[in-house]
Order: structure tokens, then sequence, then C-alpha cells
């Protein structure tokens, strides 16, 4: 809906540039987002290769595969947007205590947008982390999927199924990310 009017301005008034809105930190808690994330819905996944870390996943956590492994060592969200001439488009990057940018989730039109507002609103706003975010990101892949979350004894498990439908504007929108990111969907190595 925004998108429309974001194009039109451009076309009536020479002077409106789309700009992209203010990147927000958040400070969270690696559990308190892995039992966040099954309220999304679908979101566009792509994780950071996977490196070894030798830092400690969240507490009391398993990870079902490989490529959601990153998730659990985040300390910080950064959540932006872009308003661009076909919409609004926004992303989390998930960051480790390190400064690396572990994962990235996209927003989707099949996403709960209420769920979405409320992972953001659930953190505090914070200053940036002391360490400098170690850029570029490098996605290892990417998944349109779901998560899941499950008791395996005394632990939680989070997983994820990968999308069964997708709005052919959730399609449009994912194919635009790989094709910046220079990706395939599949499951990440």
């Amino acid at each position: 809906m925004f998108g429309w009017l974001t194009h039109t301005l451009a076309a009536v008034c020479p002077h409106f540039h789309a700009s992209a809105c203010q990147p927000r930190w958040l400070h969270v808690e690696s559990s308190a987002l892995a039992a966040r994330l099954p309220l999304l819905g679908t979101v566009l996944y792509l994780p950071m290769r996977a490196d070894g870390s030798p830092d400690h996943p969240a507490r009391g956590w398993l990870a079902e595969s490989e490529d959601l492994a990153p998730l659990l060592h985040v300390e910080w969200l950064l959540a932006s947007c872009a308003i661009g001439a076909d919409g609004p488009r926004e992303w989390i990057e998930c960051v480790d205590a390190a400064g690396c940018v572990r994962a990235r989730l996209h927003l989707l039109p099949d996403t709960d947008y209420l769920a979405w507002d409320v992972l953001l609103s659930a953190h505090p706003m914070a200053h940036p982390p002391l360490r400098r975010v170690q850029r570029p990101f490098r996605a290892a892949g990417a998944r349109l999927l779901h998560f899941t979350q499950r008791r395996l004894g005394n632990l939680d498990v989070l997983g994820g199924k990968d999308a069964a439908r997708l709005s052919i504007l959730g399609q449009d929108i994912a194919r635009e990310v790989m094709r910046a990111e220079a990706l395939e969907f599949g499951r990440a190595d």
C-alpha cells in the first residue's frame, strides 16, 4: 500500500526521494528470541555460514539443524527497513556479542505482522553494541521458513519447517532478496 504512494509521489514531485527508515538496535537474550520466532509464521531466513564459534549458545536450547544454530548466539537485533517504488521492506539482522551478523530475517506478506512488531517491541531500544559490526554479511543459503519449538527432555529445541505455500507477492519479494544476495532457495550448507 505504501509502495503505490511512494511511487506516485516520486512521479509527481521530482524532489521526493524514497528513503530508508532509521535502523533500530535492540538488545535481546538469544533464548527469548528463540522462543518468539515460532510466532512469526513464514519468513525468509538467511543464515551465516557456521563457523564453529566457541561462544556458548542460548542456555537450555538446542538447534534442530546446523543452519538454525546461529540464532542461538544472538545478542543484538538490528531492525531495518527501506521504502522503494514497490513498497516497504523490513528485515532484522541478528548480531552476536563479537559484532558478527549471524543471520538475517526478512518480513514477508505471509509473516504475522503483529508477531513481528511484538518481537521488535519486546526488547528495549539500545545503543549500538560497543564493538563494530563486522560486514559484509554473506549468507550460506536461504529458506522460506516457519520456525518451530519443541521440548526434548530438559531442553527446548529450535526447529523449522519449510513453507508449504507462499503468496505471489511473498514469492516476488523473496526472489528479489535472493537475487540481491546472489543465492538460490534451499537448505543452507
